[in-house]
């Protein structure tokens, strides 16, 4: 008696008859476990690039954590001299440094303290340029300073004059030669000497402004002053006695920004506001005057900014890898579905010889959990070869999904030919169409409510299931809409065919008619492709048009100019050049007082002529409100445009420095003036009725005329005002926000998502009509047989996916929009915009038709390669398939 092989060993023995089959299967996870195993660590690059670029766009100067405390600690007002002035302010500090937690510790430097004589004009014998000298006590200047000239100051009497050493550029700028006297409010001041720079602890003399050169200053009348430092002795202050009344603590602590990370970066700002929010008193134990330094720092809300931004690309990437995700779920079910087709044979004989459904449930889904193992492991080596780590739990995750696809797909599809085979009257299952309508109504019903979720909870930066599945369930219910239409769609041609003669146009609708398995994952690939194209899209055109409305807000008019002063002479020749339609100036920029019900706070008051600035705006994409009733000069209340923030904080009854103001117009959106949320703006004309004291121009805003470059115009009169003008352009500040690592970050996952979707989809409707390729090809044996002419085979082909294509066209157009309206409605996008307010919806239909026509194209190039595929199948061999897997 001849002995078979056992169940297992006919099962394995298959498998090694369709390698390549095989390779495309751990091959394909591979790669997509390859992609998710990349993905974590290129968005932290990202995030950490768009901290990094947070940070850099403060000034150096203005990265140390700073503080300024009146007196010098330590000292008493009248008491003895003291020769160790510092060394227990800098013990203190460091002590404080030494005991913040990581990685903060980390990021700070060696802490900082000179004492601040403030700074007053000092005045000489002779005719010398206005100035304000700033007296430092620097302990630390011989040390990071090099003599150029004459000798280091020392402590002296203050009843007979003190000593100083200037820069030599502040020398020269103030015409002050070494050994001369100039007097302080009746303190002899003595220049000793000449100091430079020693190229050692530049931050320093960064930090303590003028100190290298004199910085220029305007008066309201447009005077010229000098604002310099000059270095006393540094214990002088343990004699000033009298004197200590016009002296300060100044410290600050270096921060090392380079060394925050974006996984740092949250604790790094919370431990920041924690140090800001407590003053470190470095005196001795109950001194009087040591109130404490209270440090500031810009660097907290940076990294707040930076946080925010990279949750935001976290968000969005996360939402748009689901697309590729769900897509790449079909191609492994349609590869899956291959295999087991395959392996349908061998697993007929092992049925036959006794093995039970759960055996071969086990053997095959054995056999893909080896293959999805395999390539897993191939992926996320690879990943951990190039991103140079260990995967993180969601990468595993990703590939254990990826695994599961293929390894559910083979025993489903097997059993669930065996089961129809074994039914006595061999005729096909019948359908359920409760069970489907029931299933369809579920999926439809969880779509609604993750959509009333999204919408009822505002929008947010977390990344949590209910903003991922979203995706996933518009595609779904899109997806059964498709597979609603279509039949609808082939028994209406199947009906026009009747009555005409052409064979195809009969066959083709009837065929796509009977095999349902042929138009569900293409539709379905379909339609979540073309709604992650339109997304990707939709968002970047919002992110861009929130952009572009933000740089807007900030310049006010086509070009913005900022100048410490602005005289009329230059008001006037700007007007003058070439290309500038029309010119407004801010007339006043104040801290005034509002007040209203019991409730006082700081306004912000800025003044700009009406009618000027209203022609600046004028067809402005973000202009402010402008209402001629602003112009108003008479009345018993100032007509003002107001902040929403104010109107909020104050109400009705409003006054400003004690003035009834009339709110003409109010806005929530940002004024091209300042940053302030809580501001008025008044006409010119009202400048004496609203209490401003000391109006000085510092801003102009000019409007390029139709027709002319206005980055060639904002050369011009960057030339023309000098090089104290700031000249700003819309563009600039566009170009600018496009350049932060995560928006850069965020087109490239957009586009790189598209991608992917693309090489799927065409690669799942590839499969799908290599499924139907031996089916296909007995057909054409047949035709042939009859005459139908070789190399006809297109047609045929395209009413396999066809008609599902064409429905899953609209159908995933209205998924994208829906999915754009929905999730982008969701997120909190103003970190990406820069706004105060979240960016409106944006659906550009160029960019929009471009996207479904690149769909469109990426079908007819899968077609074209299943037709060239099917036309190499001869029809001998199709007989010969058909009858082996028959």
């Amino acid at each position: 008696m001849t002995r078979h092989p056992g169940t297992p060993a006919v099962v394995l023995r298959t498998a090694l008859t369709t390698p390549l089959l095989s390779a495309f299967l751990v091959l394909a996870i591979a790669a997509m476990t390859l992609a998710g195993a990349l993905v974590p660590p290129l968005i932290d690059q990202a995030r950490t690039a768009t901290v990094q670029h947070q940070l850099r766009d403060i000034p150096e100067i203005g990265r140390p954590l700073t503080a300024v405390q009146s007196w010098i600690v330590g000292m008493q007002r009248g008491g003895p001299g003291k020769t160790d002035v510092w060394s227990e302010p800098l013990s203190a500090l460091q002590a404080q440094r030494d005991r913040q937690p990581e990685p903060l510790r980390s990021a700070l430097g060696a802490p900082r303290a000179v004492g601040d004589f403030r700074a007053i004009e000092l005045q000489g014998d002779r005719k010398t340029p206005r100035n304000a000298v700033q007296l430092i006590m620097d302990p630390g200047l011989e040390q990071r300073s090099r003599l150029v000239q004459g000798a280091y100051p020392r402590v002296t009497d203050p009843a007979e004059g003190i000593e100083i050493v200037l820069s030599e550029k502040s020398a020269a700028e103030l015409d002050w030669k070494v050994g001369e006297v100039r007097d302080r409010q009746g303190l002899p001041v003595t220049l000793t000497g000449l100091v430079a720079p020693s190229g050692t602890d530049d931050l320093d003399w960064d930090m303590l402004v003028g100190s290298r050169a004199p910085t220029v200053q305007y008066t309201p009348m447009g005077d010229i002053i000098l604002q310099t430092v000059g270095f006393m002795a540094p214990d002088e202050a343990g004699v000033l006695g009298d004197l200590l009344t016009q002296a300060a603590t100044f410290a600050w602590i270096p921060l090392d920004v380079s060394r925050i990370s974006a996984g740092d970066a949250a604790t790094v700002s919370t431990q920041l506001r924690l140090f800001m929010a407590n003053p470190v008193h470095v005196g001795s134990s109950g001194d009087f005057f040591d109130n404490g330094l209270q440090f500031s720092s810009p660097v907290a809300d940076a990294l707040d900014r930076g946080v925010t931004r990279g949750s935001a690309l976290v968000a969005v990437v996360s939402v748009a890898a689901v697309g590729p995700l769900a897509v790449a779920a079909v191609v492994l079910a349609l590869a899956g579905r291959q295999l087991a087709l395959r392996r349908r044979r061998a697993a007929w004989l092992a049925r036959a010889r006794g093995a039970s459904l759960v055996q071969l449930c086990v053997v095959l889904g054995g056999e893909a959990l080896l293959l999805g193992i395999l390539g897993a492991a191939i992926g996320l080596a690879a990943g951990a070869m190039l991103a140079r780590g260990g995967p993180d739990a969601l990468t595993m995750l990703v590939a254990g999904v990826l695994v599961l696809v293929p390894v559910c797909t083979v025993p489903f599809t097997v059993v669930a030919d065996l089961r129809r085979t074994e039914r006595r009257d061999g005729s096909a299952q019948r359908r359920r169409p409760l069970t489907r309508l029931v299933g369809e109504a579920v999926v439809v019903a969880l779509a609604v409510a993750v959509a009333v979720i999204l919408q009822s909870r505002g929008e947010s930066l977390r990344v949590d299931p209910v903003l991922l599945a979203m995706p996933v369930l518009i595609g779904a219910v899109g997806t059964a809409a498709v597979l609603r239409l279509l039949p609808l769609l082939l028994d209406a041609l199947l009906r026009a065919a009747r009555r005409r003669t052409g064979l195809i146009s009969l066959l083709g609708p009837a065929r796509a008619l009977r095999d349902a398995a042929l138009r569900t994952a293409p539709a379905l690939a379909a339609v979540i492709g073309l709604a992650v194209a339109v997304f990707a899209v939709s968002f970047a055109a919002t992110v861009s048009d929130g952009i572009g409305r933000t740089a807007r807000d900030a310049t006010g008019a086509d070009i913005a100019v900022s100048m410490p002063y602005v005289e009329e002479a230059q008001i006037a020749a700007a007007r003058k050049i070439p290309g500038v339609a029309a010119v407004a100036t801010l007339d006043a920029d104040e801290i005034g007082q509002g007040a209203s019900e019991g409730v006082t706070d700081r306004v912000r008051v800025y003044a700009v002529d009406r009618n000027a600035f209203a022609r600046v705006q004028q067809g402005f994409d973000g202009a402010l409100p402008m209402p001629a009733s602003l112009a108003a000069t008479s009345g018993g209340s100032v007509p003002v445009v107001a902040s929403d923030q104010l109107l909020a904080r104050f109400g009705d009854g409003l006054t400003v420095n004690g003035h009834p103001v009339r709110v003409v117009a109010h806005t929530a959106q940002r004024t091209p003036f300042g940053n302030t949320e809580k501001w008025v703006i008044v006409d010119r004309g009202n400048i004496d009725r609203i209490g401003v004291s000391s109006p000085v121009v510092t801003k102009l805003f000019a409007a390029v005329a139709q027709g002319n470059d206005p980055p060639a115009v904002s050369k011009e009169l960057a030339a023309r005002l000098g090089e104290t003008a700031t000249v700003t352009t819309a563009d600039q500040l566009i170009a600018q926000s496009a350049s932060d690592p995560a928006s850069s970050a965020l087109r490239v996952a957009l586009m790189v998502s598209a991608a992917i979707v693309a090489v799927l989809l065409a690669v799942a409707v590839l499969q799908t009509l290599m499924l139907g390729s031996v089916a296909r090809a007995r057909l054409l044996a047949l035709l042939r047989a009859v005459g139908y002419p070789r190399r006809r085979e297109l047609p045929l082909v395209a009413w396999e996916v066809g008609p599902a294509l064409v429905i899953a066209l609209p159908v995933g157009v209205a998924s994208g929009l829906a999915m754009s309206w929905l999730v982008i409605g969701a997120l909190d996008l103003r970190g990406f915009t820069g706004g105060e307010t979240a960016p409106a919806l944006s659906l550009p239909p160029g960019w929009l038709a471009a996207a479904v026509l690149g769909f469109a194209a990426v079908t007819a190039v899968a077609i074209l390669l299943a037709t060239a595929t099917a036309m190499r199948l001869r029809s001998a061999e199709a007989i010969r398939v058909a009858d082996d897997e028959g």
